[in-house]
């Protein structure tokens, strides 16, 4: 199991390197962390010497850096989505070795299950179809494929994607089974055999306008809010399909009033306080 850091980059945290990805490379030496994210662009975009110094880096002190893919997995035409998948599955043959990473991360990445620009049940069938030769490389290499749930579709939604689309699996973002309007259980319960990685955040839940109806979401240090997210650890640990292999990736947003390096170490404090943390 990876723990990592994902979001909530404050500039205090930044301050090591001019570099801003080697500046999180150095906070997440700091905070006994091992892997954060980066855009695969980011580092194709790299001469040849910067990514080999990048690999050093990594495999000298033990970190991982998890790729980013995607593109309009919906949008775009059948030409265009033939030369994205191409592009990344050549970049994550040539790259992973460099990155040490353990999964790669992807997205919906087309708007709303609600937002009425095309049924949602097309909108399925296009992801499928389409990462579905990109989820076969992921698997070849060792690295599967996670959909993050961005909000935008309910957990049953992905897992219907994964159970489409040979060795797709779900990178879950444990608040934002809120954002979908949804509970956090029976949701993530539905979710969790399919999970290899996930944003590891808490949300407090506080009452909403009446009109339109509603809830609003306040920003918490990790363990203070109402995800239950001892709870859901536990349920990973049970029925991950590869829960030594789980990608767990924190982020963390302060809230108001609270400085964000003791909102880090309270974080850190309930992440060490699970299992395997």
């Amino acid at each position: 199991m990876l723990w990592g850091y994902a979001n909530g980059w404050y500039p205090e945290f930044l301050t090591e390197d001019e570099d801003k990805l080697y500046a999180k490379l150095k906070f997440l030496l700091a905070h006994d962390l091992v892997e954060t994210g980066v855009p695969l662009e980011d580092v194709t975009a790299m001469s040849e010497a910067e990514r080999e110094g990048l690999g050093r880096f990594l495999a000298d002190n033990e970190l991982h850096l998890t790729p980013y893919v995607g593109y309009d997995f919906v949008g775009a035409d059948a030409g265009d989505a033939d030369r994205e998948t191409e592009r990344i599955c050549n970049a994550l043959r040539a790259l992973t070795p460099v990155l040490r990473n353990w999964s790669v991360f992807t997205k919906a990445g087309c708007g709303h299950r609600f937002d009425r620009t095309l049924p949602v049940d097309e909108k399925i069938d296009r992801i499928c179809e389409r990462m579905a030769p990109i989820a076969v490389v992921c698997h070849d290499l060792g690295t599967p494929l996670g959909i993050n749930n961005q909000g935008e579709f309910y957990v049953s939604d992905f897992v219907e994607m994964c159970e489409r689309t040979p060795h797709l699996f779900i990178h879950l973002d444990t608040a934002n089974i809120f954002w979908a309007g949804e509970r956090i259980h029976p949701a993530f319960d539905l979710a969790a055999p399919y999970v290899v990685g996930t944003h590891w955040r808490d949300e407090r839940i506080v009452i909403g306008n009446r009109k339109p109806r509603g809830v609003l979401l306040e920003s918490c240090a990790t363990g203070d809010g109402d995800v239950g997210l001892r709870e859901c650890y536990d349920k990973l640990v049970e029925v991950a399909p590869n829960p030594d292999r789980l990608v767990m990736e924190i982020e963390m947003f302060r809230p108001q009033g609270m400085d964000s390096f003791e909102c880090l170490e309270r974080s850190l404090a309930f992440v060490r306080s699970l299992g395997k943390g």
